[in-house]
């Protein structure tokens, strides 16, 4: 087999390559990914609202107030080598915490179900739990990751 590259000089092929790495970085919450497409869901199972603030190194969500069996989803592109940071704050009444909610050991916490790539975060009253799985509560599939504070 022919290598179709051997048509284009070799500057077409790195300037193509330099494109695609500098743009990469900007679509990290948008539709256009080159690695796997994450959706993350974050739900509360506490009768009272929760706020939560989600941001990474280049996206800052928002405050999110997040209802009784609500939820708050978003969705991006992991990076070519590892190291997504998505991280939260979050506050119920008097308590806080702060977490991870996606990084590379999160990552393989979600992967376990390998038909998708979601991450389903519950939100309880002893703190907080993910999984591959979306599915209820108690759930053998879900990791208690860190009490609120």
């Amino acid at each position: 087999m022919k290598n179709p590259l051997k048509y284009f000089p070799s500057y077409v092929v790195h300037h193509l390559f330099t494109i695609v790495i500098l743009t990469y970085p900007f679509a990290s919450t948008t539709d256009a990914c080159f690695m796997a497409k994450w959706n993350i869901y974050v739900t509360s199972d506490i009768s009272d609202n929760i706020i939560g603030h989600i941001k990474s190194g280049d996206d800052d969500l928002g405050n999110h107030t997040i209802p009784f069996r609500g939820n708050y989803n978003w969705s991006f592109c992991d990076k070519f080598f590892g190291g997504t940071l998505f991280y939260g704050y979050f506050w119920w009444g008097s308590k806080f915490q702060s977490l991870a909610l996606f990084d590379d050991n999160l990552r393989d916490i979600c992967a376990q179900a390998q038909t998708n790539q979601n991450c389903y975060w519950l939100v309880r009253y002893d703190g907080f739990y993910v999984s591959a799985y979306d599915k209820p509560f108690p759930d053998n599939n879900y990791h208690f990751i860190k009490p609120w504070g």
